[in-house]
């Protein structure tokens, strides 16, 4: 399938299924694995220009459910997905072939999600069982098992790691709060780790909990592991200043669209949002504080876009009038945002900050250009 700039914007698409529900880059940004809304994970080589066709390369079929969640290591090059089989797979590329490994989870539910660390000698699986499992590689065995922490009253959706710690690890629950724990594990990180609530804290200590009014639907920190954010199906966005062990600062910015789902902060500290709303939501630091800074689209003008509420009330009163024929929204997302990663490389001669994939099977790849132009109308306002 190839790719195409749509939009006055100039926003740059390409469609490799009819539906994506994840995806994950490698490394250097040439491969994209996705999951086409089902149990397999597709691998595409990105091509080197636009109007040039994404070639399959692989098909992983290992799970016998939807899978949830793809991490591709930047390091090792390993991929980790989970499903709603309750099971987790670890593929190495050898030879010319993905080989999986069963990942022992020992969970009763769903594995909802799941992250490498910063040094990828452990990674974390979110579940609908009530457990977070942080695993590791036995190297006298070779294989992968996992250590639970049990301090959950209902579905992990969402795990992040500190980036600059391989034992700081933060949980979104369905139990209405953000979590952060510690993630020591002796054998793995060895002695003295040192970590701004102390020096090798135990395994499955809470540092911190935050009270929401909603699911906690995604959760992630910032390049310097000093604020954590949170999104929740109340259309909130928590902000945490952790950078201190003590009494950290804690603001909710509400929002007046749908309900965000999942969240990531670019390298400049900008966090961006997606879900329900179809386009990308910005938001940065003010001098009152975090602040909605506006919503990435390719509407030509203020005055020729419509509200969200509005074209959806156009597309079914098409469907009405026109036997169910789809009409076209004025968003670059047709459909729910499913899929967001960070990109920081290009896409032909044009270069992207983040992809986001979505139920219309579409992959779009926003540029800095983008980002400047809701940077410089706020400015403007």
């Amino acid at each position: 399938m190839r790719g195409e700039y749509s939009g006055s914007d100039m926003s740059l698409e390409a469609r490799v299924a009819d539906q994506v529900t994840c995806h994950a880059w490698n490394a250097d940004r040439t491969l994209l694995a996705v999951c086409p809304n089902n149990n397999e994970v597709l691998i595409f080589q990105k091509p080197s220009q636009p109007e040039e066709t994404w070639t399959k390369l692989y098909t992983l079929k290992e799970h016998d459910a939807l899978v949830t969640e793809i991490a591709w290591a930047p390091k090792t090059n390993r991929i980790i997905t989970t499903s709603q089989d309750r099971n987790a797979y670890v593929w190495s590329f050898e030879g010319d072939v993905w080989k999986p490994m069963l990942v022992i989870l020992r969970i009763s539910a769903a594995a909802t999600s799941v992250k490498w660390c910063a040094d990828e000698r452990k990674f974390a699986v979110g579940s609908g069982a009530k457990v977070l499992a942080v695993c590791n590689h036995d190297e006298a065995n070779n294989f992968w098992v996992s250590k639970q922490m049990k301090q959950f009253t209902s579905t992990v959706i969402s795990v992040a790691w500190d980036p600059t710690s391989s034992v700081i690890i933060a949980t979104a629950c369905t139990d209405y709060k953000c979590r952060i724990f510690s993630a020591y594990m002796k054998g793995v990180d060895g002695k003295n780790v040192e970590t701004r609530w102390g020096k090798d804290p135990k395994f499955g200590t809470l540092f911190l909990e935050v009270a929401s009014l909603g699911w906690v639907r995604d959760v992630t920190f910032d390049a310097t592991g000093t604020t954590l954010a949170f999104a929740s199906q109340n259309s909130t966005i928590g902000f945490v200043d952790v950078s201190t062990s003590s009494d950290p600062a804690v603001q909710v910015v509400r929002l007046s669209e749908m309900p965000v789902t999942k969240i990531l902060f670019l390298p400049d500290g900008t966090l961006v949002g997606v879900g329900h709303n179809y386009d990308p939501l910005l938001f940065g630091r003010t001098g009152s504080g975090w602040a909605g800074l506006g919503q990435l689209t390719t509407v030509k003008s203020a005055g020729a876009a419509s509200s969200a509420v509005a074209a959806n009330r156009r597309m079914f009163q098409d469907q009405s009038s026109m036997g169910g024929a789809v009409a076209t929204l004025e968003s670059t997302h047709q459909s729910q945002v499913c899929g967001l990663q960070y990109f920081g490389s290009t896409y032909g001669s044009k270069p992207a900050q983040f992809t986001t994939t979505g139920l219309d099977g579409k992959l779009v790849f926003w540029t800095p250009d983008q980002l400047s132009k809701v940077m410089g109308a706020l400015a403007i306002s």
